[in-house]
């Protein structure tokens, strides 16, 4: 019985720190679109030309052995 008087403010402290959380996301439009991101993978994305401003810049990461 004794266990209860502490287990039960900590509950109460872990669920209100999930309910805060839960609201400033809602707050900052963290749901707002729930639909589009499971189409996404279904398009293309679009490849860009790349400026090539700096004469010795590369494309990618490269691995020298």
């Amino acid at each position: 019985m004794e266990a209860l008087y502490l287990t039960i403010p900590m509950a109460m402290c872990i669920a209100a720190f999930f309910l805060y959380v839960f609201i400033t996301a809602f707050r900052k439009g963290q749901f707002e679109d729930i639909e589009s991101p499971k189409y996404r993978m279904f398009f293309e994305e679009e490849e860009y030309p790349q400026s090539k401003s700096k004469p010795n810049q590369t494309d990618g990461p490269t691995s020298k052995s």
